[in-house]
């Protein structure tokens, strides 16, 4: 069954995406860029205030790949009591090195790798996450520039990646400005997750206010779109996804 995550930048808009029957709450700071890193406080305030009504996500950043820096960063951020730590593989550096180091810490931590629609990797992605022992994936996007993930990949690509991730047994999540009106056909991959921020937002703008309103209009697309068998084969992944 796909799961509601809500991104938000605080515990009053936690608030309002439990509320609205969100299942994860996914902590990051809009303003920050694509996986806006918020403050350890603020992390552990966010925390506090969701109490286990919902697992709980944070970002650490939108950080270079250097292999102490991200390794520091991911450590630091699940010792606020997230459930589950999600780390972006940025362009640049070297993101299977940040991998190698975190190999020791996934077995302690739920990591979740990002990989960007727009940006990405020139290895296995997939592959390389279950090799260190990662929890899952995000397909996401790293500019937001108005346009969806589904400006930069065609369903079938997707439906590549989530069947690729499955397949070596991680959660798989789709994300990236994605719009209400993107939900159906997402929905039909069965995605573990369908990640939102500005379709939840006032004027669906990111870094505006949570709208209730627009967080009930997403959790009742969820609830009630059909499912439909998801392709199986694996794509391969270790060209670029665009």
């Amino acid at each position: 069954m796909t799961r509601f995550l809500a991104s938000v930048r605080a515990p009053a808009e936690a608030e309002a995406a439990l509320a609205s029957g969100a299942d994860i709450i996914d902590l990051k700071d809009p303003a920050k860029g694509a996986l806006g890193a918020l403050a350890p406080g603020t992390i552990t305030h966010c925390v506090a205030a969701v109490s286990g009504r919902a697992k709980v996500s944070a970002t650490v950043g939108d950080l270079p790949m250097m292999p102490d820096l991200v390794r520091k960063s991911v450590v630091a951020t699940a010792a606020t009591g997230v459930d589950y730590v999600k780390l972006g593989l940025f362009p640049g550096g070297d993101a299977q090195a940040c991998l190698s180091v975190l190999a020791d810490e996934a077995k302690d931590i739920r990591l979740i790798l990002v990989v960007f629609a727009d940006a990405s990797p020139r290895f296995d992605a997939i592959g390389a996450a279950a090799g260190i022992g990662a929890s899952g994936v995000m397909l996401d996007t790293a500019r937001k520039d108005g346009r969806s993930l589904l400006d930069h990949l065609a369903l079938d690509r997707i439906a590549g990646f989530v069947a690729g991730a499955h397949a070596e047994g991680l959660l798989v999540g789709l994300a990236g400005s994605l719009k209400a009106s993107h939900v159906p056909a997402l929905l039909k991959l069965r995605p573990d997750l369908l990640g939102f921020r500005g379709a939840l937002c006032t004027n669906g703008t990111r870094g505006a206010n949570l709208d209730r309103e627009a967080c009930a209009a997403v959790r009742a697309l969820i609830l009630a779109a059909p499912r439909q068998a998801a392709p199986s084969a694996r794509p391969e992944l270790s060209a670029p996804l665009c």
